[in-house]
Formats: structure tokens, sequence, C-alpha cells
């Protein structure tokens, strides 16, 4: 990949979105634009019941804790 790809790739980085704004790369109304412009994943999240420990997602939290 190139650099002028991978620094594109980052321009709507939530990490670098306030930085980009300060520099003057984006304006709060790109980003709002491009916020609003995302689709709804919300049909591929996966709850988590309360029933399930630690063990269910491959740990031991309270070994883990317990060191």
């Amino acid at each position: 990949m190139s650099l002028d790809k991978a620094i594109k790739n980052l321009r709507y980085d939530k990490r670098l979105i306030e930085i980009h704004i300060h520099r003057g790369v984006l304006t709060k109304a790109e980003v709002d634009k491009y916020i609003a412009e995302l689709p709804d994943l919300a049909h591929n999240i996966e709850l988590a019941s309360e029933s399930e420990s630690d063990e269910d997602f491959g740990g031991d939290l309270a070994a883990e804790k317990a060191h």
C-alpha cells in the first residue's frame, strides 16, 4: 500500500479527527457528513448475556487479576 493511500485511509480515523480539524485537513461539517453516511451495522452485533463468564471468551480473568 502506498503512503498516499494509507494517509487517505486514516482521514476519518477517530483518533485523528480532532488533529485533522485543527490543521485544516477536515472541517467539522465534513466529519458530520461522513458519520451521517455510515451504514447502520447494528444488526451485526452479538449481545453477551450476564451468565456468560470470561472463560466463554477463551480467558481466565480471575486468574489474571490474581497475578
